[in-house]
């Protein structure tokens, strides 16, 4: 049963709207982070695929870069940073309240895209774990969105979310809200469903006939005190004891700088050509794959390797939000072990393989199906 709560309809495909009236997307890509990028991604390939007469845009932080990761995925895609201009200016700027600046305008800079996110047909904040506690100020994004559906009557969605730790934003008036983990789930009355990166149309086959590689990664952002050096001492330990070759480790990016501090730390461990950057991994270079063992605080590496068949460690560096996420995945079948960095090394021949990921991907297509329908 896919989790979520739904009072209105999206419109149909064919619907008509005010001129211009595009499908919006609002996300927090572009930085980039890969996991961000990854669910921007799979709903543009996903609209591609049924919607690909209808105009898209999609608000983000910098629409340069990601013109330049989504370019070409859907025919009709426009890039915009109207709903972020719009908290920048009143946290940083103006400081109106955001409803105000959507509503009333008067912002002559960024008028012309605020148009754009008032004319539009549905309104959809896409998946990941930036609207809570840790960021109070990614609830003004929310309230944008808020202030153009009580303009336009657009339904609002979102998709994906997780909200731990739980600040004041529920999503209340939401038209259709799906979590990823049971702690959002429960806070907000409904089913578990899944991150939004399950929005896939086929499933990858296993092969593990290939010699194991270990692949790593661990971030320098968002951690608790004391957690990077922690974990840099655990990873170094259990490499050192797993004997796979040097020749055989990867560390692969996620978030670019924000992870190459601790390949900086760990690559007396990696092979010489072995450091994937964010543009590498983004473009195919290095693909996830079932021979694998992944040690890496990133939650989408996780779960991007666990679908692929990988086996793996991830590692928890903030409580009460990595460790939510990462549970989330173990809770769906990845079957990977959770580590602080504080336990005994463990053995990576031991780790079990993951479970089926059918399940996970069939929900998420029904929940894309079901707002946007099919071609």
């Amino acid at each position: 049963m896919i989790g979520y709560r739904r009072r209105r309809p999206v419109p149909a495909p064919g619907f008509q709207g005010p001129l211009r009236a595009p499908l919006y997307l609002v996300s927090m890509a572009s930085y980039p982070n890969f996991g961000d990028e990854l669910i921007a991604r799979r709903w543009l390939e996903h609209l591609a695929r049924h919607r690909p007469q209808d105009e898209v845009w999609l608000d983000c932080r910098y629409p340069g870069t990601a013109s330049a990761l989504f370019g070409g995925i859907h025919p009709h895609l426009r890039v915009t940073d109207a709903v972020f201009r719009t908290v920048e200016d009143s946290l940083h700027g103006s400081r109106r309240d955001v409803e105000d600046i959507v509503t009333n305008m008067g912002t002559p800079l960024f008028d012309a895209p605020l148009l754009a996110l008032r004319e539009a047909r549905s309104l959809h904040l896409l998946g990941g774990g930036f609207v809570n506690a840790v960021w109070p100020q990614n609830d003004l994004l929310v309230d944008a969105m808020r202030s153009a559906s009580r303009l336009s009557g657009a339904p609002l969605i979102a998709t994906g979310q997780g909200l731990a730790p739980f600040g004041p934003e529920t999503l209340k008036g939401f038209d259709h809200v799906s979590v990823r983990d049971a702690e959002s789930a429960q806070q907000l009355g409904i089913a578990r469903g899944v991150d939004d990166a399950y929005l896939v149309q086929n499933l990858p086959v296993p092969d593990r006939s290939a010699p194991t590689e270990l692949v790593l990664c661990v971030q320098s952002d968002a951690l608790d005190d004391g957690a990077f050096e922690r974990l840099l001492e655990h990873v170094r330990r259990t490499v050192e004891r797993s004997g796979i070759p040097r020749e055989r480790v990867r560390y692969v990016e996620a978030l670019p700088g924000g992870d190459f501090a601790g390949y900086d730390r760990l690559q007396d461990l990696v092979a010489g050509d072995g450091f994937v950057p964010f543009t590498r991994f983004w473009r195919g270079e290095f693909a996830p794959a079932a021979h694998q063992i992944w040690i890496t605080t990133r939650f989408h590496h996780h779960l991007v390797a666990s679908l692929h068949g990988a086996r793996g460690i991830a590692l928890t560096a903030k409580t009460g939000y990595y460790d939510v996420k990462h549970r989330s995945l173990v809770e769906g079948g990845s079957r990977w072990s959770i580590q602080d960095g504080t336990g005994e090394v463990l053995d990576l021949t031991a780790l079990p393989e993951p479970g089926p990921a059918a399940a996970r991907v069939e929900t998420k297509v029904a929940e894309a199906q079901l707002l946007y329908g099919r071609a």
